[in-house]
């Protein structure tokens, strides 16, 4: 949901709305972007970011951690490692957005609950540093999924991609 929003919306300059993002779901990713008068309103990239947190992640989140159990460190973590990984490649398509990618990255407000992880993953992307994990995001416990080499805090998977 973080990607194709935002990455749509950056280019287009619009906050647009996950009612208008349909994905598909033998394989969850997008499929069709909606853009309709009332799925998407003109916004700057900051208040863009502010929108897709309030008005996606953080429901999201909500309904993830009651249906799973899961940590909401974890989640957030997660969510903002898509955030993040999704503004770094906006720069790097549009390297005239820098200042715009710069001023979303200052701008960033997170509900309290979303740990300070997300705090230290910003600094990294404000500073031009690869991206770090702080939580193991539980992916190499899923069928058919690798460990996460390379942004992985476990000292397992970093022994293995060093």
């Amino acid at each position: 949901m973080v990607s194709p929003a935002l990455a749509a919306g950056a280019r287009l300059g619009l906050a647009l709305s996950p009612e208008g993002i349909r994905f598909a779901p033998e394989t969850g990713l997008p499929e069709t972007v909606h853009l309709t008068q009332d799925l998407a309103l003109p916004a700057s990239l900051p208040a863009q970011v502010d929108r897709l947190l309030a008005d996606c992640i953080a429901p999201a989140i909500h309904i993830l951690r009651a249906e799973t159990g899961l940590s909401l460190r974890l989640l957030w973590e997660n969510a903002g490692g898509h955030l993040f990984w999704t503004l770094d490649e906006i720069a790097r398509d549009n390297p005239d957005r820098a200042e715009d990618i710069a001023e979303a990255l200052e701008a960033l407000r997170w509900p309290r609950e979303a740990c300070a992880s997300l705090t230290l993953m910003r600094a990294d992307a404000i500073a031009g540093a690869p991206l770090r994990r702080r939580v193991c995001c539980l992916r190499h416990t899923l069928p058919g999924f690798s460990e996460c080499a390379g942004i992985c805090p476990l000292p397992r998977c970093r022994e293995k991609s060093g």
